[in-house]
């Protein structure tokens, strides 16, 4: 059952961040680089850098759920990385049906700061 859930949250954790993507998607406008505070002519460039950096970083983070070697203790630091990275990104690129996302960047954070002890046993990292 915890290698089934395993996979589970793994792939939970990559489709979050796969859902990234979707500001390269020319007919979704609630993922835009469009709208944002930063001057236009940086929107586009520091809205792809973050992305692929959130990208990047929840497969990091679903490897690392996986138990792959050298990911699997290193998950506090990828989850929070990946997590601020793409919270970041949201509220530079902000409309208010991102707020879902944020709710997974906010819980993933939590997760990373304070280790329950659920978490570490479901990616194998306790002791």
């Amino acid at each position: 059952m915890l290698l089934v859930l395993r996979i589970v949250v793994g792939l939970l954790v990559i489709a979050h961040g796969l859902v990234h993507l979707l500001y390269l998607a020319a007919d979704t406008p609630e993922f835009s680089f469009d709208r944002s505070w930063l001057p236009r002519a940086a929107r586009r460039p520091v809205g792809l850098a973050l992305m692929a950096l959130t990208v990047l970083g929840f497969a990091l983070l679903g490897l690392a759920v996986w138990g792959v070697p050298g990911l699997a203790p290193a998950w506090p630091q990828i989850a929070a990385a990946a997590s601020l990275v793409s919270a970041l990104l949201i509220v530079l690129f902000w409309t208010t049906r991102l707020i879902f996302g944020v709710a997974i960047d906010a819980a993933l954070l939590l997760a990373a700061v304070t280790r329950p002890e659920w978490v570490d046993a479901l990616i194998g990292t306790e002791g």
